[in-house]
């Protein structure tokens, strides 16, 4: 009987047990940020994400040729660092990607005049801007004509002015790029070399990207857009970003065959009173926004020009000119997780 009565308490003990372990979420967890849209002074739709806190450092962020609002998605794998450093990410969708309505007239300075009324929408005053690649050039304008109010300008693998021969690809039906649209993921498909394949679901986050671009609103892979955008490179007029005084930073892969025509010294004289620091990748190619995005966002929080390494296991930011011998050394650039 005893037995029995210390068996029967037991089960009585296990399943409370188990259900004080059980917890029930507060709320729902994210899929990601979601879409909003303004009506603009000139009766246009623009959508935009606005990803952070009110209070944390507001930056632009302008994602590659051809992307859409969503592209942001991509800087995920350092979700929990960004909100760390207190960086809120406000993204602009570009004319025809995306929900965006294509016009075949708006030209690089009508998406700057977007950007500037989502960010007064916002009540957004000061803030940094991060282009990457085919964003580079909108990015350029956005700071050019918001000089004041650039707190820093971040440019990576992208060149330092429009009007250069990585930007001018061929237009028309037969343009490479526009040839891919059909296909995901050859459009965004990266190298197997590339580092980015260490990054759980990054190469799948990217396809989804390039699928949502050029078909979520029913384009169906029309290529317009796309050689559009491509053709304001050549022909919407080099950007004066020689007053710009604000701190630039320059991410550069020296393998990027996009930008092997790029020189320093260009970045030098486009952005002539800009306190401007150029990180260069020996190596590495048209994918250094990403493997380096660690050093960015550090850079963006205003912890640069320290640069971060891993040495034994450990996260040290050490000062630019002891980068050489730390990796002669034995140190890597970036998180401990890239080692991995």
């Amino acid at each position: 009987m005893k037995k029995i009565s210390r068996g029967f308490l037991i089960l009585i003990f296990l399943i409370e047990s188990l259900s004080a372990s059980t917890t029930f979420p507060e709320k729902f967890d994210s899929l990601g940020p979601s879409v909003k849209q303004i009506l603009t002074e000139k009766n246009r739709v623009v959508h935009y994400i606005d990803d952070g806190d009110f209070n944390d450092i507001p930056v632009v962020f302008v994602g590659g040729l051809g992307t859409s609002v969503r592209a942001i998605r991509l800087l995920d794998f350092l979700r929990t660092m960004r909100e760390d450093l207190g960086i809120r990410i406000i993204s602009i969708e570009r004319n025809g990607f995306g929900q965006t309505e294509f016009n075949s007239n708006l030209t690089i300075s009508d998406y700057a005049q977007d950007v500037e009324e989502v960010l007064n929408h916002l009540k957004i005053n000061k803030f940094s801007i991060f282009g990457i690649s085919g964003g580079g050039p909108y990015a350029a304008r956005i700071a050019a004509k918001n000089g004041p109010r650039v707190a820093s300008l971040h440019m990576a693998a992208t060149p330092a002015n429009i009007g250069s021969k990585a930007l001018c690809e061929p237009t028309g039906e037969n343009s490479a790029y526009a040839s891919l649209l059909a296909y995901p993921m050859q459009f965004f498909g990266f190298p197997e070399s590339s580092p980015i394949h260490k990054l759980e679901g990054f190469q799948d986050t990217a396809y989804d990207e390039a699928a949502r671009a050029h078909n979520v609103r029913g384009q169906s892979a029309d290529p317009a857009p796309l050689i559009h955008e491509m053709s304001l490179f050549c022909k919407d007029g080099v950007t004066d970003t020689s007053l710009l005084e604000t701190d630039v930073y320059v991410y550069r892969g020296e393998a990027d065959d996009l930008l092997s025509h790029e020189s320093e010294v260009s970045w030098k004289k486009n952005y002539l009173k800009a306190n401007v620091t150029i990180r260069s990748y020996p190596g590495e190619g048209h994918d250094v926004q990403y493997r380096h995005l660690d050093q960015i966002l550090l850079d963006i929080a205003g912890q640069g020009p320290e640069v971060l390494i891993c040495l034994k296991g450990n996260h040290e930011m050490i000062i630019p000119s002891k980068v050489s011998q730390s990796i002669s050394d034995g140190a890597s650039l970036g998180l401990c997780h890239w080692e991995n």
